[in-house]
């Protein structure tokens, strides 16, 4: 009798898809190394729209398809969307997600992130959380550079270069600087929060029509000091780490955006990390308990610290590097799944081995997942 092909779900959002030539060779790679592996097969799944209602329902969903592992390539925050929520909670429980939900949490609050990595001596900036006008002014420094950016936000949403002359507040703005205010204001749930505020000439409607991508709230914010090479720009490194190994770098440099993302018109060239920098990536991306990772350095002169560590989706660099990111992680999924079938047999067989009355023990996690 032909055995049934074990399962590997996939989400890629669609939209991360169409955004960039890179990241669709990734999904698409991602899909045929696994669906020409011979052992596995794809199943494209669409989490903020299965309906599973209960633990039963998803767990009849996965003996349904056979359903091993879910590779899951997006960070649509659970706080909005329920049923993405529950869908990924319900399946979770059973099988195992490539990156886990705890992981995706944490990597994407970068307070807690950055305290843990400086747990593990893994060189990050000192940065301050700060949620009031008062605490803010006690940590600017007259005429220094500062990154402030929101905790829970990713695709270099909220990050502004600011600094404080003569008591003003000026920010950086597609390259130029401009007059802020920062104001502080109360939540009705008592939580104190900042926003910046760019002020405008409006003899420049064109600038106004902006100002809803350049004000921006934060609760609380994260002040970082600058760390970046004024010579060239505003750049960061950016490695792609799967399991123990780092597969492509890049810099990318923007001359109008302290964020350096491509999508915010950077530009990306193919780099070589040192020995130390693909360390550090590597021990970043397992302390946040990532199975891939895309991580980013800053760099100035001589001296590199570890920006963040993305867990998804971020963006793959393949059309810079040549690398097949998709593939390479599509075969790095197959691996832990044959791990887990292996574990999965044995404690199957040691359980039959065991005398009758030592088998009361407790049953086996479906597919050996712990």
């Amino acid at each position: 009798m032909k055995k049934t092909k074990l399962t590997i779900g996939i989400y890629v959002p669609k939209w991360l898809c169409r955004s960039d030539e890179s990241d669709q060779l990734f999904a698409d790679e991602l899909v045929r190394t696994i669906e020409h592996s011979g052992r596995y097969r794809p199943l494209i799944l669409n989490l903020p729209k299965l309906r599973l209602s209960s633990a039963e329902e998803a767990r009849a969903f996965i003996e349904e398809n056979n359903l091993i592992a879910v590779v899951q390539h997006d960070s649509e925050f659970f706080d909005r969307n329920r049923r993405y929520a529950a869908n990924v909670r319900f399946l979770e429980a059973t099988v195992p997600f490539f990156n886990s939900t705890h992981c995706q949490e944490l990597g994407h609050d970068k307070i807690a992130a950055s305290k843990l990595l400086r747990e593990k001596n893994i060189p990050v900036l000192d940065g301050a959380v700060v949620d009031s006008l008062q605490d803010l002014e006690r940590h600017l420094m007259e005429d220094e550079l500062y990154v402030v950016k929101p905790h829970n936000c990713g695709a270099g949403m909220g990050v502004r270069l600011v600094k404080k002359h003569m008591g003003e507040f000026s920010g950086y703005y597609d390259g130029e600087w401009r007059n802020v205010e920062i104001i502080e204001k109360t939540s009705r749930d008592g939580n104190k929060k900042l926003k910046i505020k760019f002020n405008f000439n409006p003899r420049y409607p064109l600038l106004f029509l902006k100002k809803g991508l350049m004000d921006f709230t934060y609760a609380p914010m994260l002040l970082e000091p600058y760390f970046n090479n004024h010579d060239e720009g505003f750049s960061s490194l950016r490695c792609t780490v799967i399991g123990n190994e780092v597969v492509e770098a890049v810099k990318r440099i923007n001359h109008k955006n302290i964020t350096s993302n491509i999508s915010s018109g950077g530009r990306a060239t193919k780099t070589e990390l040192s020995s130390e920098q693909k360390e550090a990536a590597i021990a970043a991306t397992q302390a946040i308990g990532a199975h891939y990772a895309g991580v980013d350095f800053l760099v100035r002169g001589n001296e590199w610290v570890i920006g963040e560590v993305n867990i998804g989706p971020f963006t793959v660099f393949t059309k810079y590097t040549g690398v097949n990111v998709g593939k390479l992680l599509g075969e790095y999924v197959m691996r832990k799944c044959n791990e887990y079938s292996r574990r999965n047999e044995y404690e199957l067989s040691s359980l039959l081995a065991l005398p009758a009355r030592l088998t009361n023990a407790k049953p086996l996690s479906p597919r050996g997942v712990q």
